[in-house]
């Protein structure tokens, strides 16, 4: 059977209370049938599982509770995975992750990674781990924020505690936007540059609020200055002090050349002070331009490092798919020495003879491409980091090269003459050109105002400009991807509408359906323009829309939905037995059509006898006495 990626398959879970194991099952391909009388611990087994993969679980039931942990071995794409997390009935628990299946784990030291329930500027989410394997792109919109696993986990799940009527399993912060996004994301609707677009916009919407939320802040401070303040004013006052410092420095000179008095003693300790200080600030801007030339240095090294990982990481996604494909590589010669290297047993490196497990070296990679992708956004984090440090510094040697700039040209003033007891005559004249250089430190910190202003002003024009950009290629991408949305519903309601036909007699609607209307938006699925049925009919109506689902995904490549469904509605709302056992017979059926490598997960007290059998079950029949979870 071919594989359409995303693919999920759950392959084995263990439940842990304490040291003891409360529950160890194996699951397999296809149809997957956990059976059990009322109150067992069926719903107990699906809900852990759909929290094993990272869906939110608000109501656990008692036995649940007692125990501490779930550990799932899983298969993302043909990657196998472990993944591990804490029970609780606080929200928003992390993940530990393992690359690995649970006997490659036990035959090496695990190498568990931890990860949040949501990301940050330094650390991912496990979400983002979960999608990367998938191969499912950052899912993202301008309107719904981030698509976490739980999301998409809710149009995968159908469970018992969400209305019978809705779509998407129940959520209390419910948004219309999120179950759009993820219907889109799992009829594989959107592609990688239209997700691009999507995350591009909401990043450049922040940085639009914050560059305008600086300038708001800013012309605020203006206002109260009593100027109006722009690059002609600081132009004007520079001219005006300028020609206030030269009338006061000739005043100054003319004094200093009178006639020294016989009892006037020169000294050269001003000029001395002045050269010192001109020194000082020389070398504080010879350092500060050094160490903005090696950020600048660091950072176009970094740029060539980035590319490279995101190279690495293109590359190894392509030897995934080639070692998937070909047959383990055999060596005629070593590529060190080029000695003949003998024929050696399939099952064994050609090179170093150890035994050879296609699925660890599967393992492997999808570690490195997960390494190499914390490596690109930590490398990313340090770049803006640089970022931050040369324009702290650009603003540290603009501050020095004017401080040396008057320095400098005190010293030209001082060296001319030496100056001696006439300080008495002159301090008036020092006092006054004093005031004027602290005037021009005031015109320059109000001219660094106006250049942030302009620097912020010419960032939201470029902003805008490539918000427009941006949402004009979204626009573009969602008109070419239309058709693709129409085959991916059509598929969809053709799939729902043959399991419709398939169900017992029981619902007029049902018996011949034309037209299955559905919306993700607003989490409803109709029958030729209706939407009231009985309470049955309604849990019927919701299996067979996720089944749809299901159904189409597996038909054709294109969707991102994982292949991968479960469904504790069968016998909701007071279902019969017989219609129970059609339903159950329909999803085999549903899965012996699909090409494409798949898992239905179910749980049902009243198992059809002809699907009674190892092929299709799960466990032993669980019963009051004998729970699924012993504790």
């Amino acid at each position: 059977m071919i594989r359409f990626d995303p693919s999920l398959l759950v392959r084995r879970m263990v439940v842990h209370r304490g040291s003891a194991v409360a529950y160890d099952e194996s699951f397999h391909a296809g149809v997957n049938i956990v059976r059990g009388e009322n109150s067992s611990g069926k719903s107990t087994i699906l809900n852990l599982i759909h929290y094993g993969l990272g869906g939110d679980v608000t109501q656990w039931s008692e036995v649940a509770l007692l125990c501490d942990r779930v550990t799932l071995e899983v298969e993302l794409s043909g990657k196998t995975i472990s993944l591990s997390r804490g029970i609780s009935q606080d929200g928003n628990q992390p993940m530990d992750v393992a690359f690995g299946g649970f006997q490659s784990l036990n035959n090496r030291d695990a190498i568990w990674l931890h990860f949040p329930y949501r990301r940050s500027q330094n650390k991912e989410s496990f979400s983002q781990v979960i999608f990367r394997q998938l191969g499912i792109p950052e899912a993202a919109n301008e309107d719904s924020g981030n698509i976490t696993v739980h999301q998409m986990m809710r149009l995968l799940y159908a469970d018992q505690m969400s209305p019978v009527d809705a779509m998407f399993a129940h959520e209390s912060f419910d948004s219309a936007r999120t179950r759009e996004a993820v219907g889109k994301l799992l009829c594989g609707a959107f592609d990688d540059d239209l997700y691009a677009a999507g995350l591009a916009i909401r990043n450049y919407e922040k940085r639009l609020d914050l560059v305008t939320s600086e300038l708001n802040g800013l012309y605020k401070t203006l206002g109260v200055t009593g100027h109006s303040l722009n690059s002609a004013w600081v132009v004007e006052q520079n001219a005006r002090v300028e020609q206030e410092r030269r009338e006061v420095a000739a005043s100054i000179a003319a004094l200093k050349a009178t006639p020294i008095p016989k009892d006037d003693r020169p000294t050269l300790k001003p000029m001395d002070e002045a050269y010192e200080n001109v020194k000082r600030l020389q070398l504080l801007l010879g350092t500060l331009v050094t160490e903005r030339e090696s950020i600048l240095l660091e950072e176009a090294d970094s740029t060539a490092f980035i590319a490279s990982l995101e190279a690495k990481r293109s590359a190894l996604a392509d030897s995934m798919l080639v070692a998937g494909a070909l047959e383990p590589p055999q060596f005629s010669a070593c590529p060190a020495c080029y000695a003949e290297v003998p024929r050696c047993d399939e099952d064994v490196c050609a090179l170093c003879k150890e035994p050879f497990d296609a699925g660890l070296a599967a393992e492997r990679l999808g570690g490195i491409i997960n390494e190499t992708a914390l490596q690109i956004r930590q490398s990313k984090l340090l770049q803006e980091h640089r970022r931050e440090r040369l324009y702290s510094l650009d603003q540290r040697i603009d501050l020095a090269r004017a401080e040396w700039s008057r320095a400098a040209s005190k010293y030209s003033e001082l060296q001319s003459i030496p100056v001696g007891t006439k300080e008495i005559e002159l301090s008036e004249l020092y006092r006054k050109l004093g005031y004027l250089d602290r005037r021009v430190e005031d015109i320059q910190e109000k001219a660094k105002i106006i250049q942030v202003i302009e620097n912020l002003t010419a960032q939201k024009t470029e902003i805008s400009g490539e918000l427009a950009r941006l949402r004009g290629v979204k626009d573009a991408l969602e008109v070419t991807q239309d058709g693709r949305l129409k085959d991916a519903y059509l598929s969809i309601s053709d799939q729902v509408r043959s399991i419709l036909a398939r169900d017992l007699k029981r619902q007029d609607s049902f018996d011949n359906p034309q037209v299955i209307d559905f919306s993700f938006e607003s989490n409803k699925v109709g029958v030729d323009g209706h939407t009231y049925f009985s309470a049955s009919s309604r849990a019927i109506l919701k299996s067979a829309f996720i089944l749809g689902l299901h159904a189409a995904a597996c038909a054709k490549p294109y969707f991102r939905h994982p292949r991968f469904v479960m469904l504790d509605t069968i016998e909701d709302k007071g279902m019969e037995a017989a219609r129970s056992h059609n339903f159950q017979s329909i999803c085999v059926s549903v899965s012996e059509a699909s090409v494409s490598r798949h898992q239905i997960i179910f749980g049902t007290a009243m198992i059809a006898p002809l699907l009674d059998t190892p092929a299709y079950t799960v466990g032993r029949f669980y019963t009051r006495q004998n729970p699924s979870l012993i504790v």
